[in-house]
């Protein structure tokens, strides 16, 4: 199997057909052939046709999701990118260690690049669900680069690093749509036993807890096991309050 095919570009309401055909474009020049579409719009026109020129077969098999989560949630990893550098997400400006990070990974593990939208890329809550950020390093303070160049970057240096990297041995990782579950299912527990977060900010809290577990590589069975402790934790907590309230009826009586 040809490793370049665990790998998946999604666009997030990407602006116009022609930045899709040309993004298409680059997809066939780099060995990559799943293009996924978030919010498009009427994209399949002539413009985008003209753009592609040559990866029609790419743009015949894209697929349309109503959101940037339905698009990554059958993926291991997930890297989003950006050109700004914020204070509630950490950012990485090295991109060669994250090719050969990826490029080892990428034998076994399903891997979305995900890029933003053309005016102001991704939202919070969609680097949220990102596992790693990257911001290219350039020559100016804020960078403008077209869509379909931003994607050859990420692609090429991936297509690169992939013949030069053996593969990591085969596990069985956790999915973006696992990992998902898995921290409502945390939250949900803090909720049941009243944890106050830091500044009483469930949200900032959720940041912190995602940024945590990204920072490893999650297997099926740890997500099952964090959640197993999840529904130990809430079972107590109604066992907990449910004695609680039979003990006020007694001493009512």
């Amino acid at each position: 199997m040809n490793p370049l095919d665990n790998i998946r570009v999604v666009l997030v309401e990407p602006a116009t057909p022609g930045n899709i055909g040309a993004t298409a474009r680059v997809l066939k020049t780099t060995g990559i052939s799943q293009l996924a579409l978030v919010n498009p719009g009427a994209w399949d026109t002539p413009e985008a046709r003209a753009f592609a020129h040559g990866a029609g077969d790419i743009l015949d098999g894209s697929q349309v999701f109503p959101s940037l989560a339905a698009a990554v949630a059958d993926c291991h990893i997930v890297v989003g990118t950006t050109h700004r550098q914020g204070r509630f997400r950490a950012v990485t400006s090295a991109p060669h260690p994250l090719f050969a990070q990826l490029a080892s990974q990428v034998h076994h593990r399903c891997i979305a690049l995900v890029f933003g939208r053309e005016r102001d890329g991704l939202w919070h809550e969609e680097l949220a669900l990102c596992h790693q950020v990257l911001r290219f390093p350039t020559a100016v303070a804020y960078p403008s680069l077209n869509l379909s160049h931003a994607v050859l970057l990420l692609t090429y240096g991936l297509y690169a690093a992939v013949s030069e990297k053996p593969p990591d041995p085969p596990v069985q990782l956790a999915t973006a749509g696992e990992r998902e579950q898995m921290y409502a299912q945390i939250l949900q527990a803090l909720a049941e036993i009243e944890f106050t977060p830091y500044n009483n900010e469930p949200d900032h809290f959720g940041r912190v807890l995602r940024r945590f577990f990204n920072k490893v590589d999650l297997e099926v069975r740890d997500v099952r096991a964090i959640q197993t402790i999840c529904g130990q934790i809430r079972k107590f907590s109604r066992r907990y309050r449910r004695r609680a309230v039979q003990s006020g009826l007694s001493e009512a009586d």
